[in-house]
């Protein structure tokens, strides 16, 4: 870190996550075009700067339908040894305020909040290259499910499930969801594993 409120370390990790997000969004624009009559990609940020602060990176219909579908391609789904179980996070906010002194920034709301896409799908990317498992959901569903079970109470389940990332993770508040966690069952849509 270089004092300057981790902006160097900042974006060596963006560039690490882009990288490898950048191969869950091809391997999802593959996909898509395979399933769907039209197919809009909005990736190129500097074509779609707007688009893309608003959480979405495509877009997809078929001709029947009168709108088109928007989604967020997370490249973090993985096999966790440890879970024994397949997991993705969810990015609850980012810069935690239990971290202030280590990152000297303002809490953020996390792409669960603030994202204006209609799905999430999360995809594995191991050792660079996409394997074509994923995850999907209703962002809208999830995020209403995560915000009734999170405003319970301070020691809810959903709260003590969630860990703070270090460093090279943001200081993000992760609420891991496994493939065996029951409670996510009715909010995702399919696991393609």
């Amino acid at each position: 870190m270089d004092g300057n409120n981790g902006v160097k370390v900042s974006k060596a990790i963006f560039k690490k996550q882009l990288s490898k997000g950048r191969i869950g969004e091809a391997w999802f624009l593959d996909m898509a075009r395979q399933h769907w009559d039209e197919v809009y990609d909005y990736t190129n940020f500097d074509m779609w700067k707007e688009t893309q602060k608003m959480g979405i990176d495509f877009g997809f219909k078929n001709k029947n339908w009168s709108n088109e579908i928007t989604t967020d391609v997370k490249s973090n789904l993985y096999y966790s040894e440890y879970q024994n179980d397949w997991e993705f996070g969810i990015e609850y906010s980012k810069w935690h305020h239990s971290k202030k002194n280590e990152h000297n920034r303002e809490d953020e709301d996390g792409w669960i909040q603030d994202s204006k896409s209609d799905r999430i799908y999360h995809t594995e990317v191991k050792d660079g290259v996409a394997t074509g498992r994923y995850v999907y959901y209703d962002l809208h569903e999830m995020r209403n499910f995560i915000y009734r079970e999170w405003d319970k109470s301070e020691d809810s389940w959903i709260r003590k499930l969630s860990y703070i990332s270090g460093k090279m993770g943001d200081y993000t508040q992760i609420i891991p969801v496994r493939m065996s966690e029951e409670k996510f069952t009715p909010y995702i849509r399919k696991w393609e594993i």
